[in-house]
């Protein structure tokens, strides 16, 4: 079974959304940390190459 990094990235974005609303920041950029770390794995699965 593979792993749909973009499907995952878009939850961690929405979920950071969430976290800086409710007023949590510091949990808003842990999240969006893994949403940017779940898009540079979807974009080396989509081309074979590492992000910078």
């Amino acid at each position: 079974m593979s792993v749909d990094y973009a499907e995952r990235a878009a939850r961690y974005w929405d979920a950071a959304d969430r976290a800086y609303r409710d007023g949590d920041p510091a949990y808003g950029d842990e999240l969006a940390e893994a949403a940017a770390q779940c898009e540079a794995w979807a974009h080396e699965d989509l081309t074979g190459r590492r992000a910078g």
